[in-house]
């Protein structure tokens, strides 16, 4: 028993932040993880502020054009080709409510270097093939190139709400401000910031010991999807899907 007790002890914090980043890894094998939020960056390119900021945007847009904008970096896309991927996971997801389909999903994969924007049904007459390509020409691509992978989401997942807003006759433009001004006033942790993170680690993990139980259930609470942003924040999308409309890029 008390070999038994040490083992726990010993594997409890693997195991804890094995479970935390399980959606990263199925994104870098190629299998898209389920949607936590409207922006899911399994790549990591957004810092949270910004994610924060572009959330509120489209948790907005969301509640007041009736359209959903899911966003999604991953490392690779594995053995699949960006189409594929993307109709997959839209498909998976249900971007858009199921009625009218009104839903659009911004796909990077960063290591592949390659994006694609795919539209749902109801918003092909608003998002035409030309027009999404047009958005990654000039408001992603640029970014990419240089290597600014955050800028690059951000301009592209903002094109494409404020399209959507324009022709649903609604202004996002203090909240599109904002997560553009976001990355920008972003500044890296402090000596003391650090200090405190790690503490606090220090001390998620050993109250995780103590408590293995508690500790699973907190983490379950904390990767579901769920409020923070927005008017209510992320209740889930709405089954919609797509026709294979849209256009891919690389770079």
């Amino acid at each position: 028993m008390y070999k038994f007790t040490r083992l726990t002890k010993l594997l409890l914090p693997a195991l804890i932040a094995f479970l935390a980043i399980c959606p990263a890894i199925a994104a870098a094998q190629g299998a898209a993880p389920a949607p936590r939020a409207y922006v899911n960056d399994t790549a990591g390119v957004l810092d949270s502020r910004t994610t924060a900021k572009l959330n509120a945007v489209l948790a907005d847009l969301d509640a007041r054009a009736n359209a959903q904008v899911a966003v999604l970096t991953v490392k690779t896309l594995g053995d699949r080709d960006i189409e594929t991927y993307a109709v997959e996971t839209y498909k998976k997801w249900g971007i858009g409510d199921k009625k009218t389909s009104r839903g659009v999903l911004l796909l990077v994969a960063v290591e592949d270097r390659k994006s694609r924007i795919e539209v749902g049904y109801g918003l092909e007459g608003i998002l035409p093939d030309g027009l999404t390509g047009a958005i990654q020409d000039d408001y992603m691509l640029p970014y990419f190139k240089a290597g600014d992978y955050s800028a690059g989401v951000v301009q592209g997942s903002l094109a494409l709400a404020m399209t959507i807003a324009k022709d649903s006759g609604i202004t996002l433009s203090e909240g599109a401000q904002g997560a553009q001004g976001a990355r920008r006033q972003a500044r890296p942790l402090t000596a003391g910031q650090k200090i405190l993170a790690l503490l606090l680690l220090v001390g998620f993990i050993i109250f995780a010991i103590r408590h293995p139980v508690l500790a699973i259930l907190l983490l379950q609470t904390m990767t579901r999807g769920g409020g923070g942003f927005g008017g209510g924040g992320f209740g889930g999308f709405g089954g919609g899907s797509s026709g294979g409309g849209g256009s891919s890029r690389s770079w």
